[in-house]
């Protein structure tokens, strides 16, 4: 009898493609396939993916020990306005707090512009007699007698579940406990969320969306892992996944259907965490992510090799103020269609063919995509497309791009270009939008490209930003399904302090410190992870003002630096970090201290690197012409498979593997490192 084997799996399911990434642990192999996402039944996509591994790799199902799975359930759920009628309570009175939202014009200074539909109509929004002071003290004690007709009134109306957010529950969540308590003694067949459990953190309007968007994609999340558990029963896998969390941290599928807001940015978060991993591994700390797939391209920064995080996104109109990894969303996929407007002017995006029907070549639809469009240039090869999987009909993508030549009197040839051009103007004036407003320079950045259409962009993008370097790592294409398999269990809370710092003392603070640390370990442990989380990391922020201001800057917070030196080191770092963002600080002024926060982060297993010593020359397998900028070029055409330590490649170069194509532009050179990944140079500049 052979070895028995052990395995570890991470699935990231996108529009367009689900991507497996299958670690075998006894000799630390590393597959990763990708097969078409089946948009009605995504766990489909799941299944498709454990069939080719069975028959390809010879994966016995029952030997899965670990298994990670990054979503976009949740996400399409929001972004389509597909989720559950819900109803929502609030303190008698303000009924109107998701109708007036904060009372800004979506476009500044657009009188004709209106406040986007809130999730929940005013016809399912019901006061509740009952108020709490901002103090946290009872002013009035919930009155059930109001409970009992909201109930009565929403089920009449149908709503498959009730979010509450009463008035300064984030400082005593005890009313919105008792009406969650009485909802589901008196209607156990609806769903129920609370705004103080979800998020306890001031500014009612926030937290009564986090309530109601939690509740609202609920029902779609649970019946997709109810789904998820059939296929992994029927393939024979025996562990329960773990789900990526928007903060770059995994759960367990429990944790994840009760918080189902906290996977919003599941699987790009998991993409950002694989790039940190693999850029640690070849010395790169400083990084713009690039995780372009069929439908969308997403952006992040990484700055001394750690994610930058937001504690607030907007996502559907819906501000979601919770820790996540900053996320942008720029530009176009792989499945973006070009057209021309009223005008006559050509477009590109953002209407996608995903994956069904998909771009012309996948040979379901004559949508001119950009996919095509990188056919016709000869950047991807028919016969490789998805490890040849499913070939791609060139003789389709003309036909699909040629109704469109002939009106702007262009060769199709010369229109795909045009695509490819405007596409990556367009990414390039959405991304430095971004790299302004947040303060980030992109010619110290390096630019990691990953997911299916990345690598065959980005190096365009480096060169119109004055990216410094493009990394591709050796499996980009499934990158975000091995971030899974290397992100870590993560739980982030919030303690509400709302008081001047000069009237709160270090004993207090380090008292509600050691509480959110009990809280953060209890969370750990009901993770039921089976590894040894002896010793999680900890790490504590602190959320100040000075007094009259109205939003709050994060400055760190050390237990030992409380109990050493107390308020005096907050207090100086509170001006620092004010000085930093705002360029002024006053020193007499009165601080608040708003809130403090935890983030507790359990080591998961650690991701292998492969590491080859050889230094050879990568076999040229052929040449092609390719098409770039209106000129035609004969490029080398290298295997990625067969690239070793060492090897150098003069652009213009086509890089062709199962997962994705890499395009090297003529004024550019690239490198292999000893762990494969592949640096992208300018021709002038050492590798």
């Amino acid at each position: 009898m052979g070895e028995k084997k052990s395995y570890r799996l991470g699935i990231d399911i996108g529009g367009t493609f689900t991507d497996l990434t299958l670690i075998e642990e006894q000799t630390q192999k590393i597959v990763g396939i990708k097969t078409p996402t089946v948009p009605l039944a995504p766990e489909q996509g799941v299944k498709n993916g454990l069939k080719v591994l069975k028959e390809t790799y010879g994966l016995n199902p029952e030997e899965i020990r670990y298994f990670v799975h990054g979503m976009t359930i949740g996400l399409n759920t929001l972004l389509q306005r597909k989720g559950a009628k819900i109803a929502l309570f609030v303190t008698e009175g303000f009924r109107d707090i998701l109708t007036m939202q904060r009372m800004r014009l979506p476009v500044p200074y657009d009188f004709h512009s209106r406040l986007p539909k809130p999730l929940v109509p005013r016809n399912l929004v019901y006061g509740i007699k009952e108020r709490t002071l901002f103090q946290g003290e009872e002013e009035t004690s919930v009155d059930y007698a109001s409970v009992d007709q909201a109930i009565a009134d929403a089920k009449k109306q149908g709503v498959e579940g009730i979010a509450i957010c009463f008035l300064h529950s984030y400082i005593n969540g005890t009313h919105e406990q008792q009406v969650e308590s009485y909802i589901k003694e008196k209607a156990p067949e609806l769903k129920v969320c609370a705004s103080s459990e979800i998020w306890p953190e001031m500014r009612e309007y926030e937290r009564a969306v986090i309530a109601v968007v939690n509740l609202y994609i609920q029902k779609n999340v649970e019946t997709y892992f109810e789904n998820l558990k059939q296929i992994l029963k029927e393939e024979g896998v025996r562990v329960k996944p773990f789900i990526t969390q928007s903060n770059g941290g995994i759960m367990n599928l429990d944790t994840a259907a009760k918080m189902p807001i906290r996977t919003l940015f599941s699987g790009p978060a998991a993409g950002v965490i694989g790039a940190v991993n693999v850029a640690a591994k070849a010395g790169e700390t400083e990084l713009l992510t690039f995780d372009m797939g069929g439908t969308s391209t997403d952006i992040s920064v990484v700055q001394n090799g750690t994610p930058t995080m937001g504690q607030k996104s907007e996502l559907a109109d819906c501000p979601i103020v919770m820790p996540s990894i900053d996320i942008e969303s720029i530009g176009a996929g792989g499945g973006s269609i070009g057209w021309l407007d009223a005008g006559g002017m050509l477009k590109v995006g953002p209407e996608s063919a995903g994956s069904d029907p998909g771009p012309a070549c996948y040979g379901k639809s004559f949508l001119p995509t950009l996919t095509d469009s990188f056919l016709l240039c000869g950047y991807l090869n028919p016969e490789r497309f998805a490890a040849g999987s499913m070939g791609l009909d060139e003789e389709r993508s003309e036909k699909a791009l040629k109704p469109l030549a002939e009106k702007l009197q262009l060769s199709v040839r010369e229109l795909a270009d045009r695509l490819i051009q405007i596409s990556i103007a367009n990414m390039y004036a959405q991304l430095s939008n971004v790299m302004e407003q947040k303060g980030f320079d992109p010619r110290e950045l390096t630019v990691l490209a990953y997911g299916g259409g990345g690598p065959v962009t980005a190096n365009f993008i480096a060169e119109e930003i004055h990216a410094k370097k493009v990394l591709v790592p050796f499996r980009p294409g499934t990158l975000c399904a091995a971030g899974a398999l290397s992100a870590s269990f993560v739980y982030d809370a919030v303690r509400p302090v709302q008081n001047k710092l000069s009237a709160l003392s270090a004993e207090e603070i380090t008292k509600a410190l050691e509480e959110l640390t009990v809280q953060a370990k209890e969370w750990l442990d009901a993770q039921e992870s089976g590894l040894d989380m002896e010793h999680p990391l900890l790490e504590f922020l602190a959320d100040a003002r000075y007094q009259g201001q109205s939003y709050e800057i994060q400055i760190p917070l050390g237990p030992e630096a409380l109990l050493k030196e107390g308020l005096k080191k907050l207090v100086s770092d509170f001006h620092a970090q004010h000085q930093k963002l705002y360029g002024h600080f006053e020193e007499s002024a009165e601080i608040e201290l708003v809130n403090i926060r935890a983030r507790i982060e359990g080591q998961a297993p650690e991701f292998p690197a492969s590491e080859s010593l050889e230094n050879e020359k990568g076999q040229i397998k052929t040449k092609r012409p390719v098409y770039i900028n209106g000129t035609e070029y004969q490029a080398d055409i290298y295997d990625r498979a067969t690239l070793k330590a060492g090897t150098t490649i003069s652009g213009p170069a086509v890089v062709e593997q199962d997962d994705t194509t890499v395009l090297i532009l003529p004024d550019w050179k690239g490198t292999i490192d000893p762990f494969y990944n592949l640096h992208i140079v300018r021709k002038e500049e050492e590798a």
